[in-house]
């Protein structure tokens, strides 16, 4: 099974684009007026706001992945549903906050997947739905995910 959001990093190195696209979202979101938070960024989609919710936590969630990935024995990812995930922080969290918390995980995603050596990127790890997998992939996904929703903000 393809890697998610493989196709946002083009075959490039993963630490590359997160760098990359860290410093897009810098450059775009600290600019965000209330009004463009609230806004959809297409008709019946989420609004800027809960998008940068749910970039956060999955930002989050797979800077966790990644970690166990590398220093725990036989890890197995455990899937989660994003719209269950989006139940309740998304009515109660703002987008400039948000992004603050986004910021912050980035730049230690940054500074610790930098450091990976290739066999730490090469580790295998098991995912319930895809099978084995290594680090790489999990780099992969998250610089992808990230690359994915910028696009999204750039359309306001």
């Amino acid at each position: 099974m393809p890697t998610p959001y493989e196709q946002h990093i083009g075959g490039r190195n993963p630490v590359d684009v997160l760098r990359e696209s860290y410093e897009e979202y810098r450059s775009i979101l600290p600019k965000f007026t209330a009004t463009q938070w609230s806004l959809p960024w297409q008709p019946g989609k989420w609004t800027a706001q809960q998008i940068m919710v749910h970039v956060m936590q999955w930002e989050l969630i797979m800077s966790a992945r990644l970690r166990l990935g590398v220093g725990q024995a036989d890890y197995t990812v455990r899937p989660a549903d994003q719209d269950d995930l989006m139940g309740t922080e998304d009515r109660v969290l703002d987008g400039p906050t948000a992004f603050a918390a986004f910021d912050g995980i980035r730049r230690a995603n940054i500074v610790f997947a930098a450091a990976l050596s290739p066999e730490q990127r090469a580790k295998k790890v098991t995912h319930p739905e895809r099978g084995v997998i290594d680090v790489e992939d999990l780099l992969v996904t998250l610089a992808g995910h990230g690359v994915h929703h910028l696009k999204q903000f750039k359309t306001y």
